[in-house]
């Protein structure tokens, strides 16, 4: 699973290219009927590692991380995180322990 996402991460970023420098924060996320979707929306420098950070706070806490993301508004429970930071490299990872 954790390759597949990591391939699915390079195509999607490779496939929309970027036109200034931003980090991509990619997300498999779950919905309240339980199904599963990967997501992926382009945020500010320094942004996208500051939120997976504050994910992996939150989790530490016993406590879901839930996000809400824009064009289409889809809100549901994290269960992956990764920024893809402008030079291709993976920044901030983030990984729920229990579903």
């Amino acid at each position: 699973m954790k390759k597949a996402l990591l391939a699915c991460i390079a195509v999607l970023f490779l496939a929309t290219g970027t036109a200034h420098a931003a980090e991509t924060l990619i997300t498999v996320m779950y919905d309240e009927a339980g199904k599963n979707s990967i997501h992926k929306i382009n945020l500010k420098d320094g942004y996208c590692v500051e939120l997976v950070t504050k994910f992996t706070e939150q989790a530490k806490n016993g406590l879901p991380v839930t996000l809400t993301l824009p064009a289409p508004t889809f809100t549901g429970t994290v269960i992956d995180a990764y920024c893809v930071m402008p030079d291709g490299s993976i920044g901030a990872k983030f990984k729920t322990s229990t579903i």
